[in-house]
Formats: C-alpha cells, structure tokens, sequence
C-alpha cells in the first residue's frame, strides 16, 4: 500500500509541475491558461481523494462480525 501512496504522492507533485509551469508562461494568455489547467487539476484531485481514501483503509483496523480482528495483508503491523 505504501509503494501506491507515494506513487500518487509522486504524480501529485508532477502534476503540480505542471500547472507552475503553465502559470509562469508569461506568453500564454490567462483564458488559454485556465482551459490547459483545467484537465489537471481535475486529475489532481482524483488522485488527492484516492490518496485520502487508501490512508484511511491503511488506517483502519478491521474487525470480524464476531469480534476477532481481521487478517492484515502479509508485511504489515
């Protein structure tokens, strides 16, 4: 699960790249901006709730119906 995470982590922080970039292109006008922006934003924020959404899972401690604790998958605590 860690190796997902800072994968996301990873793409985030290309993508925030990206947008720096398009910002700081003083040739490019500000509606051209907005338009090339926009695709990645949206898939920015995708990944920041897929990233919020697979924390609490890794968080969490499963129970069984009856009480006993769930298996964790092999390698984690």
């Amino acid at each position: 699960m860690e190796k997902i995470l800072n994968c996301i982590e990873e793409t985030m922080n290309d993508l925030e790249r990206e947008i720096m970039a398009i910002v700081s292109d003083q040739s490019i006008p500000m509606t051209e901006k907005n338009r090339l922006m926009a695709p990645i934003v949206d898939r920015k924020k995708v990944l920041q709730r897929a990233q919020a959404d697979l924390e609490r899972i890794q968080n969490t401690t499963y129970e069984a119906k009856c009480g006993m604790q769930a298996y964790r998958m092999k390698g984690e605590p």
